[in-house]
């Protein structure tokens, strides 16, 4: 088993019992949410935590997918683009030799005139 994945069980394991410790702890508490168009009064600490908590994951999940979804269009547009150099490449491979050294050979002579 990799290593890595043992240690990120374990902090998950940790997080998940402090949550719950924290959630034994404070049953009684209430607080007052302000949306700024709403109020809602008395509602559970641990409730307001949590709706925030799956607000935070949800907003977290559509800024990944949009962050893929990006980096794969990047990633389609480069392959495409180093598929076209390629192509280049192998056209100005298959050049003849002696056509751009002749022409190379004009240029100077008109440069020189």
């Amino acid at each position: 088993m990799n290593v890595s994945r043992v240690i990120a069980a374990i902090a998950l394991l940790i997080i998940t019992l402090a949550i719950i410790a924290f959630a034994v702890m404070n049953p009684d508490e209430r607080v007052a949410i302000n949306l700024g168009w709403q109020v809602f009064e008395n509602v559970p600490l641990v409730l307001a935590l949590f709706i925030a908590f799956v607000i935070g994951v949800a907003l977290t999940l559509l800024y990944t997918l949009y962050y893929f979804i990006d980096l794969g269009l990047t990633v389609r547009r480069l392959k495409k683009r180093s598929k076209l150099l390629e192509e280049e490449l192998i056209a100005l491979r298959n050049l003849p030799i002696d056509e751009p050294f002749e022409e190379s050979k004009e240029e100077r002579k008109d440069v020189v005139k």
